[in-house]
């Protein structure tokens, strides 16, 4: 009987310490970008800087004039609209980058996580999939974090979700894998990216 919780003890401290206890900041690499300034403007000249953007792809005369219109008046204000245009263009790339960078390290690593489930499939009154975010509220009541704060989560045996406010572990192979997909939320039906998935071998509460 000793031998055997001797060994059962050696499996134990053998599989926890093949499990890396994985934090969100590491799955955000850092990423080198140009620094971008934007330039001030108040919410009347974003109004009409928005009005730019809707108006350069019709070729007609009156949008193209009244494009001219806009763009002089912003000028007038000490506001070149091309260069504020051009300027949010490359900041919105940026911050795209910043967002889908994938931390490809941790690829196959069995890992262990904190975080908030929002369950998109179930079996009965068990979430089988779940999205797995940095915050409560992620995606449902709050705008879905960036792709790379995304782990998709297949949980074949299920877990019931008795409250998407209180924080679980989850523990499973990880994998940095971008995807894009409609998901079934409380809001409805919405289109998301996300950064990593994970097969789940456990979900448990964060405070027992």
């Amino acid at each position: 009987m000793k031998k055997i919780l001797l060994l059962l003890s050696l499996m134990s401290f053998y599989l926890h310490a093949e499990t890396q206890q994985l934090g969100w900041e590491q799955l955000k690499p850092e990423v080198n970008t140009e620094t971008v300034t934007l330039p001030s403007v108040n919410d009347s000249q974003k109004k009409l800087l928005a009005q730019i953007l809707q108006l350069q792809y019709q070729n007609d005369e009156t949008s193209q004039n009244e494009q001219k219109k806009i763009i002089d008046t912003l000028k007038s204000q000490g506001i070149d609209a091309k260069k504020a245009l051009d300027a949010r263009k490359r900041f919105m790339a940026y911050e795209q980058l910043k967002a889908e960078t994938l931390n490809h390290k941790i690829d196959g690593k069995t890992v262990r996580m904190p975080g908030f489930i929002v369950p998109i499939e179930f079996d009965g009154l068990k979430g089988t999939d779940f999205l797995l975010v940095p915050y409560a509220g992620a995606c449902i009541h709050l705008p879905p974090p960036p792709a790379n704060q995304i782990v998709r989560i297949s949980y074949p045996q299920g877990f019931e979700v008795e409250n998407i406010q209180y924080p679980v572990w989850v523990e499973g192979k990880i994998k940095a894998e971008k995807q894009t997909e409609d998901v079934y939320l409380v809001d409805g039906k919405t289109k998301l990216t996300m950064g990593y998935k994970m097969e789940g071998d456990l979900i448990e509460r964060y405070y027992e």
